[in-house]
Formats: C-alpha cells, structure tokens, sequence
C-alpha cells in the first residue's frame, strides 16, 4: 500500500470511530435522562421535547417554560424552580412566569420567596389575579385574616379566570368568617 493510500484509510478509520463515539453518546445522554417523576405518558413526551430542544439552545424560552410546566404540573417543585427561574431571565417581564415560580416556592413551605414573587408580579402587571390570589394564600396559611380577605377581595375586582371564581370566593368566604366582616362592594 502506498503512503498516500494508508493515510486516506487511516483518516477514514479514525472518522468512522469518531462517528461511532458521537452516535454512541448521543444514545446515552437521551436513554440516561430520567423520567419525570409523576408524569404520565403525554407529560412525559412534553418534557422529553422541551429538554431535546434545550439541548440544542438552552435559550429557546418556550421550551424552558414547557419543561418547567410539567415539572410544575407533577409536583416536582425543586426542579420547576431551576427552569422557571432561566426562563425569566430570559424574560424578565412575564409576570405568570414569576407566580408559577412563587407557587412552587409555597409548595416548598418557603411562604416569605413565594410571597415576594407574587408582589413582583403585581409590579410587572398590577392586574396580574392570580398573584393576587396566591398572595391571599399565603396570607390565610400565616392566618393573616384581613391581609388575605384584601387579597382576595382585589383579584375578584381584577377579573379572575373562570376556573379560579369560584376557588377564590370559596376563600373570600372562609376568611370573612374568620374576621367576622365582608368585604366592601365590588366595583363594576
């Protein structure tokens, strides 16, 4: 064999172990990812693809809040809050972003990081409801009667979803029987 010849096999060799190395390590990293914890069949696709897709840019800010969604959504707090908090950095002015982030630090016991988060998003978005509402919950948790009765009483005024309505006048109630009031009328 020529000299020319034997250093094209010897290159070509080399490229294909290289291939073999890269192919390999790839199988690992995707097959030693640990499932989510909690999450069922269709949760766990969409972590799967939000955590491919940042592999590929740590930057793309929907995927960071899909993965942190269904770390959220299945209870793994400790977690949500690493992907949450990369995710406003990324951008800072989103507001649920913020009170997600404030609700897995409740869910945690941490009541003083979860109730600064919620203010935080109320100065991003005064008529951000569900920070009003989730600091209601903090203040009712810490048996701050009135404190979670204005709470409550602002995030009714704000126009809450539908699917928090009745949560929150079920709260507003308990509350007002604890500080024997009701609150003032809400204004139209």
């Amino acid at each position: 064999m020529q000299p020319v010849q034997a250093q094209l096999w010897m290159v070509a060799g080399v490229g294909v172990v290289l291939a073999i190395i890269y192919f390999a390590a790839q199988g690992f990293q995707k097959t030693n990812v640990p499932p989510v914890t909690g999450a069922g069949p269709e949760q766990q696709q969409h972590a799967d693809l939000a955590r491919n897709t940042l592999a590929k840019d740590s930057t793309n800010l929907a995927a960071r809040i899909e993965l942190a969604n269904v770390l959220y959504d299945t209870g793994n707090w400790s977690e949500a809050i690493i992907h949450y908090k990369s995710a406003a950095r990324l951008d800072p002015q989103r507001s649920t972003t913020i009170v997600d982030l404030g609700v897995c630090y409740y869910n945690l016991g941490q009541f003083a990081a979860a109730e600064s988060l919620f203010q935080h998003a109320l100065v991003l978005d005064p008529a951000q409801a569900v920070a009003m509402f989730n600091l209601g919950i903090v203040a009712e948790t810490q048996e701050r009667w009135k404190d979670a009765q204005d709470h409550y009483h602002r995030a009714m005024q704000a126009n809450p979803p539908d699917g928090m309505k009745k949560q929150l006048m079920e709260h507003l109630q308990t509350v007002m029987k604890k500080t024997g009031t009701s609150p003032p009328a809400l204004v139209q």
